[in-house]
């Protein structure tokens, strides 16, 4: 069975090479052929692994049969973490192999574990969001607000620094808002000021006519003398 190795360190002065070591040694007990590697120097709670996720692209294309690793924790932090790469690889058709914890999803008792992993990750998730839904009813009964802090910016601020050049982007960075905050209260001051001008042409249009002494006393009941080219004589 053709396999892929997996190690992970957090700092820069841990050592790769213990990991690979055993992986290699556990795969020629096994009868195993190591064909690719990777490896990533950060947490495994974050997200942005680009050597694992390089390993997961790979699996989807069925470079390998299995991923293994020398524990769990090497791959992912939390169990919800962990039965979400399970899955993927069941979908992919390759098997995940943990040497310390003994577990080989290939087998029917590491499949069997993979199960009741899965279970559990569906309780945290359920007890997380039960925790966060009487979090947020207690800050409520409390009369706190919910949800991100306003930032204190007035449209006169966000005009000033598109005054000098500046994009929405570097406003928002600026004024640590989001650039579609910035193009709002840009686009909201400019149409207040067309809004005013626009009153203030309607005022001018409201006003009574001044006629000239021509029109003196005419009005729309009585239109006054018409203005003629000239005397007609017949």
């Amino acid at each position: 069975m053709n396999v892929a190795a997996y190690a992970r360190v957090s700092t820069n002065k841990q050592d790769l090479k213990i990991q690979f070591e055993e992986i290699r040694h556990f795969a020629d007990r096994r009868g195993w052929m190591v064909v690719t590697t990777d490896s990533d120097v950060a947490s495994a709670a974050r997200g942005d692994r680009v050597g694992f996720r390089r390993l997961l692209a790979a699996a989807a294309r069925g470079k390998f049969d299995a991923i293994v690793v020398q524990r769990f924790d090497r791959a992912a932090r939390s169990v919800k973490q962990l039965v979400e790469t399970l899955e993927y690889l069941r979908c992919c058709r390759v098997h995940f192999v943990s040497i310390k914890e003994d577990v080989d999803t290939s087998t029917p008792a590491g499949e069997l574990i993979s199960h009741v992993m899965a279970a559990i990750g569906q309780l945290e998730g359920g007890l997380i969001a039960d925790r966060i839904r009487s979090g947020l009813q207690r800050a409520t009964a409390l009369g706190k607000p919910l949800g991100r802090p306003r930032a204190a910016v007035s449209r006169e601020q966000v005009l000033a620094l598109r005054s000098k050049g500046l994009s929405y982007r570097a406003i928002g960075h600026q004024l640590h808002i989001s650039p579609a905050l910035a193009h709002r209260l840009a686009r909201a001051m400019a149409l207040e000021g067309r809004a005013g001008r626009s009153q203030t042409s309607y005022a001018h249009l409201e006003t009574a006519p001044q006629y000239g002494p021509l029109f003196e006393g005419a009005s729309p009941s009585n239109p006054g003398p018409r203005a003629t080219g000239g005397d007609r004589t017949r």
